[in-house]
């Protein structure tokens, strides 16, 4: 026997995530299946699937491909501010997604990085005026980044596993600075100005010069 009951929730909503979507979330459809077993022994199974209002269209869409246990809440009205630390975690799991994804169906990835997935994300927060917050806004977000040397010139490779990625190829070393320079700019106003980057070095030519960029 299968039941199913919406439960709707009530202000202030939580703003979730999960596989690649976003939404507010209204309410709650649980689906409940009571079973008996070859023991004759009692068994219940539930699954409860987020019912949200996205941005642009009605209220009511169900996700009935995510449960409530795989979702992520990012924010409620009371604040609507995403963590930077949940945000890059976020954007590196789903990049991790698309990529497996991709592999088990050989077919080409919807995201070459995992700054793509951060601009397609911070595009979805836009629509629902959802901003940035940082706990540790007095410590510098630190960012480490391998210099090396190259056919082309050197490049400036970002390693750590978060939102933020570039591979820059310059012809010189001082082209290099300049736009490592570009890249800080940019994605401390992709976060509001809400963290303030420190390149760190990663390797032995990086060091003495992403830090004094």
């Amino acid at each position: 026997m299968i039941e199913t009951k919406i439960m709707n929730l009530s202000a202030p909503f939580d703003y979730i995530y999960c596989n690649g979507e976003l939404g507010k979330h209204i309410g709650t459809l649980i689906v409940t299946k009571a079973t008996w077993n070859e023991e004759g022994e009692y068994e219940l199974e539930t699954h409860s699937h987020p019912i949200v209002q996205y941005w642009n269209s009605p209220k009511g869409t169900v996700w009935n491909q995510a449960e409530l246990r795989d979702c992520e809440v990012l924010c409620n009205d009371d604040d609507k501010r995403v963590d930077v630390d949940t945000f890059g975690l976020l954007c590196y799991q789903r990049y991790n997604q698309l990529t497996n994804e991709a592999e088990e169906t050989q077919t080409e990835t919807l995201a070459d990085s995992t700054s793509d997935v951060a601009i397609s994300l911070k595009e979805g927060l836009r629509h629902y005026s959802i901003g940035f917050r940082n706990d540790d806004n007095e410590k510098p977000f630190e960012l480490c980044v391998e210099v090396n040397k190259c056919h082309e010139g050197y490049y400036a490779l970002t390693m750590d596993p978060g939102a933020i990625f570039f591979n820059i190829t310059e012809e010189t070393m001082d082209q290099l600075a300049a736009s490592l320079k570009e890249e800080r700019e940019y994605w401390e106003d992709f976060f509001d100005h809400t963290i303030r980057i420190k390149y760190s070095p990663e390797s032995s030519l990086a060091i003495g010069f992403v830090e004094n960029i």
